[in-house]
């Protein structure tokens, strides 16, 4: 489980958030009205997936654990999960056909991705804040 937790920490940490700006750059460059979807968009909503995916597996082991069932069931941990799930949706609509900003045009997945990134950086603070 340790092995889950590092990488669920240091992809959602340190790598992706630089890949959110990274696609969110990429994708309002290479915007063509109509074309279809290119490999960025089609990898990246993976990429949250798989981040969201060990993130749920570390959280329900931890739950096993009677001693820590209160600190990851309470506020304000519980919102970690309930996040992530967003975020993976999100990640989703962001670069697909659905995405609820479309009519933004070019600037759709620059804005979408940036609602991410703030989705996720969020995620991080509130794991990172002190429990009394």
């Amino acid at each position: 489980m340790q092995l889950i937790f590092q990488v669920h920490r240091i992809f959602g940490e340190m790598i992706l958030p630089l890949v959110i700006v990274g696609v969110a750059i990429y994708m309002t460059v290479v915007y063509k009205p109509g074309a279809p979807r290119g490999i960025v968009s089609l990898i990246f909503p993976i990429l949250v997936d798989l981040q969201v995916g060990l993130g749920i597996i570390y959280w329900l082991s931890l739950l096993t654990i009677p001693a820590l069932q209160d600190r990851y069931l309470g506020m304000p941990f519980i919102l970690h999960p309930i996040l992530g799930i967003i975020a993976a949706g999100l990640g989703h609509m962001a670069v697909g056909a659905k995405n609820p900003l479309r009519t933004l045009g070019r600037w759709a997945p620059l804005a979408s991705l940036g609602v991410l990134l703030v989705l996720v950086l969020s995620n991080i603070m509130l794991v990172a804040m002190p429990t009394a």
